[in-house]
């Protein structure tokens, strides 16, 4: 096996790339343990000892250290481990080690995501947010059938309960102040429809909807 390429990542790190092998990330003074030097060849049992056993503890820790600091969705973690500089394989069984203790949970994200920041904006918004954080659309909908029985009149109080947060009591809107509450909702990404329900009580009667 021969190393073909060493590339800095920083002062302290460098990433090493072996002939047929997924790059890796070492600390620099790895490299002088491990006697790695580009061109040279590089024993099958020290790339062996690397990937199996050193960078494989190191990037469970880095899972639970990622963790700790916020939760994340098994894809997030996934991809913040690769993005670290772990091959997919040892970034896999990190994840799996932090699944198997149950520090990543998909169900129970999506279920406090949609209780927390996914309770300002509307079923389709919530959605397209989870699904761009990873979560697989059979389980986002399966908690949405779970949590929401009647859809569209849970999407109408939110979007109520939204305009009377920012915009109070009941009182009738300028045309500027109703555009730019429509606008507010509408990034929220709720319906026509259920932004002017959620509106008509800032509108006179005699105003068209």
């Amino acid at each position: 096996m021969i190393v073909t390429e060493l590339r800095p990542v920083d002062k302290k790190r460098t990433q090493v790339q072996v002939e047929g092998q997924s790059a890796v990330v070492l600390y620099n003074g790895e490299l002088a343990r491990y006697h790695i030097r580009e061109g040279e060849e590089l024993p099958l049992p020290i790339w062996e000892e690397i990937t199996k056993e050193l960078l494989v503890k190191r990037s469970r820790k880095r899972a639970l250290h990622l963790l700790m600091k916020s939760d994340k969705t098994r894809n997030q973690l996934l991809q913040k481990l690769q993005s670290d500089g772990y091959p997919f394989q040892i970034a896999e069984q990190a994840v799996a080690y932090a699944e198997s203790y149950g520090y990543i949970d998909d169900a129970r994200y999506t279920r406090r995501y949609l209780e927390g920041p996914g309770a300002k904006k509307s079923r389709t918004a919530a959605r397209l947010d989870l699904l761009r954080k990873g979560i697989s659309p059979e389980l986002i909908d399966k908690i949405l059938q779970e949590t929401l029985t009647d859809p569209q009149e849970t999407e109408r109080v939110k979007a109520s309960q939204l305009a009377e947060k920012r915009l109070g009591p009941p009182h009738r809107l300028d045309e500027k102040e109703y555009r730019r509450a429509y606008n507010y909702l509408a990034r929220r990404g709720f319906s026509h429809s259920d932004i002017c329900f959620a509106l008509s009580k800032y509108k006179n009667p005699d105003d068209e909807h």
